[in-house]
C-alpha cells in the first residue's frame, strides 16, 4: 500500500470517528442550548401574562400555548419546566412541547400561568444536524484530502524519482549512482546514506566479480596442464594396467574437478547478474532442440524421451542461461532413469514438468538443490547440476519443486506469467 492511500485511509477512519462522537456531542449540547433559550422565553411569555393579569384583572387564555387560571391556595406550587406531549386532534398525534408553569400572587388572588412552546422532534434534530455535520466534515476531508495530495506531490516527486533510479540501477552499468537533491534533510541523509552504501556494495561486488573470474582461470589452467600431461602419458606404450588406471582415474578426477570449477563460476555470474541479455524464447521449439541433441547418448542406453505440450510457451530469458537450465534438466533425468525406460516431459502453458523412473525415493528432498548434495556415489555427479538449475529459476522467478509419486522422479517448475 502505498503511504498516501494508507494517510488517506487513516484520516477517513479517525474522521469517521470523529463524526460520530461531534455528532452525539453537537446535537446534545444544541439540544441543552435550545432549550435554554426557550425555558428563556417562557419566564418571559410568563411574565408579560402575569402583568396582564395584575392591569385588567384577567386573561383570556390561548390553548395550549398561553394560559393562566385561578387556583386554590391548596394547589399553589414551586415553578417548573418540563418536556410533554399535548394530543393535536387535527393531525391526530402526539406533539412536544416544552412548558412551564408558574405559580403567582396577583391582587390578592392565585395564579397559575402555562406557557408552552412546541419542540422540535428528536428525530428532526438528528437529522437536520446530521446532514449539517456530515456536510461540514465532508467539505474539511476533501480539503485535507487536497492538501495532503498537493503536499505529498511536492514532497515526494523527488523522492520517487529517487526511487526509480534505485530500481534501474545495477552495478554492472558503468556510471554511479546519482540521487537527486530533495531539499527535505532527512531525505537529503537516506540519500548520503544509500549512495555510501551503494559504493561499498559496488567495491565489494567488483572485488567478487574479479576474485570468481581469476580463481577460475588460476584453476583452470593447471587443471588444463594435468589433463595434457594424462593424455600424453596414454601415448607410452611400457605402462602397465595398474598405471593406466592410476592416469584414467588422475584424468577423470580432473576433468569432473575443471567442470565443478566452471558450474561455480557460473553461479557466480548470475549472483552477479551478469546474464542480462534477454530475449522471448520459445520453450516448446527448444526443448525439442535440446531433445534432439541427446539422441545418441538416449539410443545408447536404450531410452525414449516423450515430449508432450499443449499451447505456445514463451519466457524472456537470457539464451546461454535457457540452455544450461533445459540441459541440466534433461542431463540429470537421462543419467538418473534406468536403461531402457520412458523420460516423460510435459510443457503445459506455464508449466514444465520432466519425470523419469527411479528405484526409490530419494532420502532427503528438501535438499536436492543444495550445492555438492548427493544421494550417493555410484552415479558420477558433481552435485552441482540441480543447484545451478534452482539458481537460473529462482533468478527468472521460476518455482521449483520435487516429488516422487508413482515411482517416479518428478521436477515441476512454474513459469512466470
Amino acid at each position: 500500500m502505498k503511504l498516501l492511500s494508507k494517510i488517506n485511509r487513516t484520516y477517513f477512519k479517525y474522521g469517521l470517528l470523529v463524526f460520530l462522537v461531534a455528532d452525539v456531542v453537537i446535537i446534545l449540547m444544541s439540544n441543552f442550548i435550545l432549550k435554554d433559550e426557550i425555558d428563556q422565553q417562557l419566564q418571559l411569555e410568563a411574565e408579560v401574562i402575569a402583568k396582564t393579569v395584575e392591569k385588567k384583572g384577567e386573561f383570556h387564555s390561548i390553548y395550549p400555548t398561553d394560559i393562566a387560571e385561578e387556583i386554590k391556595s391548596s394547589e399553589f406550587r414551586q415553578n417548573t419546566t418540563k418536556d410533554t406531549l399535548l394530543y393535536e386532534t387535527n393531525h391526530d398525534e402526539l406533539v412536544p412541547y416544552r412548558e412551564l408553569k408558574m405559580y403567582q400572587t396577583i391582587n390578592g388572588k392565585n395564579y397559575r400561568i402555562i406557557t408552552r412552546m412546541m419542540l422540535m422532534e428528536f428525530d428532526d434534530i438528528f437529522s437536520l444536524f446530521t446532514a449539517l455535520i456530515s456536510t461540514v466534515l465532508g467539505l474539511i476531508f476533501l480539503l485535507v484530502l487536497l492538501f495532503t495530495h498537493k503536499m505529498n506531490s511536492m514532497l515526494w516527486g523527488t523522492f520517487n524519482k529517487n526511487v526509480e533510479v534505485l530500481k534501474e540501477y545495477s552495478f554492472n552499468l558503468e556510471h554511479k549512482l546519482q540521487l537527486n537533491q530533495t531539499g527535505i534533510k532527512e531525505f537529503d541523509d537516506l540519500n548520503q546514506v544509500i549512495s555510501k552504501m551503494s559504493d561499498r556494495l559496488e567495491k565489494d561486488y567488483q572485488a567478487s566479480k574479479e576474485f570468481s573470474a581469476n580463481a577460475a582461470h588460476e584453476l583452470q589452467t593447471p587443471l588444463s596442464i594435468i589433463r595434457n600431461k594424462c593424455e600424453d602419458l596414454f601415448s607410452y606404450t611400457d605402462l602397465n594396467e595398474k598405471v593406466i588406471d592410476s592416469i584414467r582415474e588422475i584424468y577423470v578426477s580432473t576433468d569432473r574437478l575443471s567442470g565443478v570449477t566452471k558450474a561455480l563460476l557460473l553461479l557466480a555470474k548470475i549472483d552477479h547478474g551478469q546474464f542480462n541479455e534477454n530475449e522471448e524464447i520459445n520453450l516448446n521449439q527448444f526443448i525439442k532442440s535440446k531433445i534432439d541433441s541427446f539422441t545418441e547418448i538416449l539410443d545408447d542406453r536404450n531410452l525414449k524421451i516423450i515430449f508432450q505440450s499443449t499451447g505456445n510457451s514463451s519466457i524472456h530469458m537470457d539464451k546461454r542461461l535457457v540452455n544450461l537450465w533445459i540441459q541440466n534438466i534433461i542431463v540429470n533425468a537421462i543419467k538418473y532413469s534406468p536403461d531402457g525406460k520412458e523420460i516423460d516431459i510435459k510443457l503445459n502453458n506455464n508449466l514444465l514438468s520432466v519425470s523419469n523412473f527411479g528405484e526409490k525415493a530419494i532420502q532427503h528432498p528438501e535438499q536436492i538443490f543444495n550445492r555438492f548434495y548427493k544421494e550417493s556415489e555410484q552415479v558420477g555427479s558433481s552435485g552441482i547440476g540441480l543447484a545451478l538449475v534452482k539458481k537460473i529459476a529462482d533468478h527468472y522467478r521460476i518455482e521449483s519443486e520435487y516429488i516422487f509419486e508413482k515411482d517416479k522422479h518428478i521436477f515441476k517448475f512454474k513459469l512466470p506469467d
